[in-house]
């Protein structure tokens, strides 16, 4: 029986955990107004999980991210954006890391909904624990200096 399909998500995660999974209907594409709802959702999560602590946002440049509605809503927050070199992927740590770990979890699994697919895959992602969502975090760096040394050129791993 193959599986539902396809799921997008947005992940928000840090060093210790994972923060807000949020995933799209079947069809859906992302926009800025639907963007700023899972900005704001992800500040609720980060208040009751991170009371006191700067927040420093790194995601994409898609244009749902890098839109003036949402820049407004990101500047009202009072968070900080790390830049990010236009088709980078090397510098998302959901990318290089956290994206792989959910597909080696559910490898050869078959789903019948997409509401089977995301509680797997936010089960999957809160039981990777802080060592893993460490590491991840902190790889960042690294991957930034060689894309730099590389003047945004593809980081190999």
């Amino acid at each position: 029986m193959p599986s539902a399909a396809k799921v997008m998500g947005t992940v928000f995660w840090d060093a210790e955990r994972l923060i807000l999974a949020e995933f799209l209907e079947r069809g859906q594409t992302i926009t800025a107004t639907r963007y700023v709802q899972t900005l704001h959702k992800a500040r609720r999560a980060l208040r009751d999980k991170r009371l006191g602590r700067n927040i420093i946002i790194l995601h994409d440049n898609a244009c749902p991210h890098t839109a003036r509605l949402t820049l407004e809503a990101i500047a009202k927050m009072g968070w900080e954006v790390l830049p990010h070199p236009p088709y980078s992927p090397d510098l998302a740590p959901s990318d290089y890391h956290l994206f792989g770990f959910v597909k080696n979890q559910l490898r050869g699994q078959r789903y019948e909904t997409t509401e089977a697919i995301q509680k797997v895959m936010r089960q999957c992602l809160r039981m990777a624990g802080t060592e893993f969502h460490c590491r991840g975090i902190f790889k960042l760096p690294e991957h930034w200096e060689k894309c730099v040394q590389r003047s945004g050129d593809y980081v190999e791993k």
